[in-house]
């Protein structure tokens, strides 16, 4: 076995995880010491990643990869920061070649950032380093966006999108609030909670979210069709349940969901795949499931798009110790580990998909994992995309409005802002600079199709009053993270929703009245 050696360093929380060249993680968890975690692998050239606080700036993944050709084993003791800071340099300097050659202009300021930044390299001081590597990556990212924009000009067929999760009990305010400024939907079908007890549906909740969608014109995806959750069914009685009926009974409300609303919906997502896998399923038990589920949603409507639903979106969870490492994150969002649970990756799961025949029309990145920043998120599409040539919707936007304990709880949820921000603490002002710079990111790449946001309002409508004192399942009723929807518990739009709603007027995302979104998707 070949060992690879990174020093430890404070500011990484210690999430180093172990990569090819193809930046697919390996599961080969690092052995720590006091001063060095060392990886003991087959891999000849290996990358590693880690989440770090970078002073000046804020929170930040990060690679480091020699430069894209990867290390070779047995070597020095690498600093990572050291290295992370030569491997941006590196791919920043290829993006700012792209930048030049179709804006035929590089900004002054992002020059001398690189400039700064390299001198810093040789200095050893990597943290003032990635600072201005960072800040330049943000800056040349959104210079680029909005060259590209404006030289290409509006799309026709872009998608901003919300979960109806709060509609049921809504007001009239939050249903022309959101119906004025979105043109595709989520509607969740999550199984543990609209059958909260074995024999107890609720799916009438959807009726009135499907119907009034539908005469808003909007596009919409039935979401989590098919999922296997660590809350919802994990621990519902689902969870009782041996292998056969959950199959049986999971199939059969497929069958049921497309006969009612099969005609309605445009697409149906497959939901987190092995990563949520509150049933703990093996791989092929799971497949089995979602590959006949996928039959029946072909056959009620042919056209139904097909994606699969996914966070982690770099996968590191598949490289960490979930006994050790994960520990903090179970605990936090009040999920149980399952045995099987990140056994594949899912790209292990789309390649398995697409070798027995299935077509997928989309990736879901649901880009609940903060902070990423924008190069690196601009490299984060260009990787599922590359790989395999399918477009990418941004599925499930939480970006936090504030800190704290929110004025509504049930039982562990909502689950708490993420202590790594972006560039500030997290506030109202930071999360509507950070919907602005993304959703300019996300539309100015051909790749991207769709931007949807997850929460739209922090008051606890969700699905009624049916949930209440149905244990797992009235956690449902209040958002999945704290402060992160576009209006309060009072119905107060924040400045989120303004800028998204100026943003979409700009591009051309707003329909004119009678248009219908379905029509190009």
């Amino acid at each position: 076995m070949n060992q690879y050696h990174l020093k430890r360093q404070e500011n990484a929380l210690d999430t180093y995880v172990l990569y090819n060249t193809e930046r697919i993680p390996q599961k080969y968890c690092g052995r720590k010491t006091d001063t060095e975690i060392i990886f003991e692998t087959k891999l000849n050239r290996a990358f590693f990643l880690t989440k770090l606080m970078v002073p000046g700036f804020g929170g930040a993944y990060l690679f480091a990869d020699n430069l894209g050709k990867g290390y070779a084993p047995d070597g020095e003791l690498l600093d990572f920061c050291l290295e992370a800071a030569r491997s941006r340099k590196f791919h920043l300097e290829a993006f700012l070649k792209q930048v030049q050659d179709e804006c035929k202009m590089i900004p002054k300021n992002s020059l001398d950032r690189m400039e700064t930044a390299g001198r810093f390299i040789l200095e050893g001081k990597a943290l003032e380093s990635l600072r201005e590597l960072l800040w330049a990556g943000e800056e040349l990212v959104e210079f680029w966006s909005r060259c590209r924009i404006a030289k290409r000009g509006r799309r026709k067929n872009f998608l901003l999108g919300c979960s109806t999760k709060g509609f049921t009990g809504s007001s009239e305010k939050w249903k022309e609030l959101f119906g004025s400024l979105f043109n595709a939907v989520c509607i969740p079908t999550h199984w543990g909670v609209l059958e909260p007890e074995r024999g107890e549906t609720h799916y009438e909740v959807l009726n009135e979210m499907v119907s009034w969608c539908r005469t808003k014109q909007m596009n919409i995806r039935g979401h989590a069709v098919v999922w296997f959750c660590s809350l919802w069914e994990k621990q519902n009685w689902m969870g009782r349940l041996s292998y056969e009926e959950v199959r049986r009974l999971c199939l059969a409300r497929v069958e049921m969901l497309m006969e009612r609303y099969g005609s309605d919906f445009d697409c149906i997502d497959f939901n987190e795949p092995m990563q949520s896998n509150g049933l703990n399923m093996t791989f092929d038990e799971h497949f089995a499931i979602v590959r006949e589920a996928y039959d029946v949603v072909k056959r009620h409507n042919p056209k139904c798009r097909i994606m699969i639903n996914f966070f982690n979106e770099w996968q590191e969870f598949y490289g960490l110790d979930r006994e050790e490492t994960l520990k903090e994150h179970y605990a936090v969002t009040g999920l149980k580990a399952s045995e099987y649970e990140w056994s594949v990756t899912v790209y292990d799961y789309i390649d398995r998909c697409l070798r027995e025949g299935m077509v997928i029309d989309y990736l879901g990145l649901q880009w609940h994992d903060h902070p990423y920043d924008l190069f690196g998120s601009y490299q984060l599409i260009r990787q599922w995309y590359d790989r395999y040539g399918i477009p990418v919707q941004i599925t499930e936007l939480e970006v936090a409005s504030g800190t704290g304990r929110p004025l509504f709880t049930i039982g562990r949820r909502p689950n708490p802002a993420p202590q790594l921000y972006w560039h500030e603490p997290w506030s109202e002002a930071v999360q509507a600079e950070w919907f602005e710079k993304y959703l300019l990111l996300a539309y100015s790449m051909e790749e991207v199709e769709a931007f949807c946001v997850f929460g739209f309002c922090e008051a606890p409508t969700q699905w009624g009053n049916y949930v209440e004192g149905k244990g797992i399942a009235e956690w449902f009723k209040v958002s999945a993270c704290a402060y992160s929807c576009l209006l309060d518990e009072n119905f107060r739009p924040k400045a989120s929703y303004y800028i998204l709603k100026r943003m979409a007027r700009e591009l051309g995302i707003l329909r004119e009245k009678g248009s219908d979104s379905r029509e190009t998707h």
